[in-house]
C-alpha cells in the first residue's frame, strides 16, 4: 500500500527541509553524530532564513545535503531489491535524478519567516556503525511538535544520515513504496522516465 508522506507533514513550515538537511561542520563533529546533527540544522536554517530568494535555495542547500546524506545508499533502499538489476550506468543516472529530486522537493517545503524550535533526544545505538537520533520540532506557528528521528550510519569518511522518520514513517520506506511497482513493471527505464518526469514539471510545495 502506498504511504503518501508529504501531504501528512505539511503543517510544520520547514519540516521537509530541516529533515534532509544536516551538514558535516569540521574534524571534531566526524566522530559524533549528535554534535553534526544540532550544528548542521542551525547552518541550513540559517540559509534558509536569509532573507535570499527560495528560488535559489535548492543549489544553496545542495552541498549540505551532498556532505549529510548517504545519497548513494538512499537511492538504492528506496529502489528496493531490484536495484541490484539496474546497470552501473542506470544506477549512476537513478541516483543523479532521485537526489535532485529530493533537493527540490525539501526546498519547496520552505515557508513563512519564522525558525522553528528543534529538541533533541539522546542517540540510541542500533548497531555499533549505527545510529537513531531523536528530534521533535514545533513549527512557528505553535503548532504541535513532530517528532522527527534521523538514523544514520558510519562510513569511512564519517556519519551519514540513511533514513528520517516522521511520526513513526520511514521516507524511504514511503519512496519503496512509490517505486517499487515502477521498478519490478518496466526497470531502470522506467525510473528514470518517472523521475525526469517529475523534474520536468514545475515545483509542487504540495507534493
Amino acid at each position: 500500500m502506498r504511504i503518501d508522506l508529504f501531504p501528512s507533514i505539511l503543517r510544520s513550515t520547514l519540516m521537509l527541509l530541516v529533515l534532509g538537511t544536516v551538514q558535516l561542520s569540521g574534524a571534531a563533529t566526524v566522530d559524533d553524530p549528535a554534535t553534526m546533527i544540532r550544528s548542521a540544522i542551525d547552518d541550513i536554517l540559517t540559509i534558509a532564513y536569509s532573507g535570499h530568494s527560495n528560488e535559489s535555495l535548492p543549489a544553496r542547500v545542495r552541498p549540505s545535503l551532498e556532505k549529510s546524506f548517504a545519497l548513494d545508499l538512499v537511492t538504492r533502499q528506496a529502489m528496493g531489491p531490484g536495484w541490484r538489476q539496474f546497470s552501473a550506468a542506470d544506477q549512476k543516472r537513478i541516483t543523479d535524478l532521485f537526489s535532485e529530486l529530493l533537493i527540490r522537493t525539501y526546498s519547496a517545503k520552505v515557508v513563512g519567516t519564522q525558525r522553528p524550535k528543534i529538541a533533541y533526544g539522546a542517540p540510541v545505538e542500533l548497531a555499533p556503525d549505527r545510529r537513531e537520533i531523536p528530534t521533535r520540532v514545533t513549527p512557528s506557528s505553535g503548532g504541535e511538535p513532530i517528532a522527527v528521528v534521523y538514523r544514520l550510519i558510519k562510513l569511512p569518511f564519517g556519519w551519514r544520515i540513511y533514513d528520517v522518520l516522521i511520526e513513526g514513517v520511514s521516507f524511504v520506506a514511503n519512496y519503496r513504496a512509490q517505486f517499487d511497482a515502477i521498478v519490478q513493471k518496466g526497470g531502470a527505464p522506467a525510473v528514470i522516465r518517472i523521475l525526469e518526469t517529475k523534474l520536468a514539471a514545475p515545483v509542487d510545495s504540495h507534493s
